[in-house]
């Protein structure tokens, strides 16, 4: 009896440390952004191709609204190896490796199928490799944006010249600064969950973001003028903790990259040009927005003589020259 008892206490132990290895691995991500952002397909869709191929093995969870802190802290959280992943921003990728502001320049990344050659490419691969070297930060996927836009409230701006002056928030970034002092305006560099307050208190004037977004947001609650400008794309970028990546299986570990890459392909086309396209008529019909198209040829006379001067400035227009050349140019 004692025999028997012993192998059915033993079985029953096996049975739950089976049940107990069975369990789905958290994954924690942090969004700067709202739980109703558009961008938040991506993530789902990342979700759900990776829970499919490895039988719900990974339980994800999606802690928005900067709860987690901005992304200078969630990138720190994840060097540490207390978070596993971000859905973070080009912005601020240069402030680790200098090398990204290449891909913002007015102009070097001209349209989808630069930034799909480039950035879902080699020189994205190059990209990548640098910055996990740097922070120990793996970028599994550079999810497509969109090019950017000026937003403000209040502000009467018919041409390029009548921006001169509007104070508006800003990235802390150093190219994004230089661009829009550029443009003849006054950036602030503030974190994007204080743009809300900042432009309803009349801290700053508007802000720069993709149209989408801004619906997004919500911030034409707050904003009534859209000033089409194109004046800088930003890659979204899928990020996950070194620390945890090297935790997975082998076989995990390329689920994770595949998947990366199937959802961004697949997210394609809710972004770019013509979700730009649907945004603005949404904005301007059915929340009143006044749309200004900035003179592209104006544009380009401000940002010729500055992209190559800055890029030099920052050490980086050999890097610019290797993207020009892998764009033929």
């Amino acid at each position: 009896m004692k025999r028997f008892m012993s192998t059915v206490v033993g079985f029953l132990m096996l049975l739950a440390m089976g049940t107990a290895a069975a369990a789905p691995i958290p994954v924690r991500i942090g969004s700067i952004q709202s739980e109703s952002f558009y961008m938040n397909k991506y993530m789902e869709k990342f979700q759900a191709i990776v829970n499919e191929k490895t039988n719900n093995a990974y339980a994800f969870k999606v802690f928005y609204n900067s709860v987690l802190g901005d992304e200078g802290a969630m990138l720190e959280q994840m060097q540490a190896g207390t978070l596993e992943m971000q859905f973070g921003y080009s912005a601020i990728l240069p402030n680790h490796v200098k090398e990204f502001e290449a891909i913002g320049l007015p102009g070097v990344l001209s349209n989808f199928d630069d930034v799909h050659r480039i950035l879902n490419g080699k020189i994205g691969d190059e990209l990548a490799e640098m910055f996990l070297a740097k922070t120990g930060v793996r970028i599994l996927w550079f999810v497509d944006q969109a090019y950017r836009n000026i937003w403000l409230k209040d502000k009467n701006v018919a041409t390029i010249d009548d921006l001169k002056g509007i104070k508006i928030r800003s990235p802390n970034s150093p190219l994004y600064l230089k661009v829009l002092r550029t443009m003849g305006m006054n950036p602030t560099p503030l974190p994007f969950n204080e743009i809300y307050t900042a432009v309803q208190t009349g801290v700053v004037s508007g802000h720069e973001q993709e149209d989408p977004g801004v619906i997004a947001m919500k911030f034409f609650e707050i904003e009534n003028r859209a000033i089409v400008s194109h004046h800088l794309y930003q890659s979204a970028v899928w990020e996950m903790s070194e620390k945890f990546y090297q935790k997975l299986p082998k076989e995990h570990q390329q689920i994770f990259k595949d998947a990366a890459k199937e959802a961004g392909i697949w997210f394609r086309p809710f972004t770019g040009a013509e979700a730009e396209k649907t945004a603005r008529k949404t904005l301007e019909e059915k929340y009143g927005f006044k749309t200004t198209y900035l003179d592209e040829k104006e544009l380009a006379k401000r940002f010729l003589p500055m992209v190559d001067e800055y890029a030099k400035e920052r050490g980086i227009f050999e890097f610019v020259q290797k993207i020009r050349k892998e764009l033929g140019r």
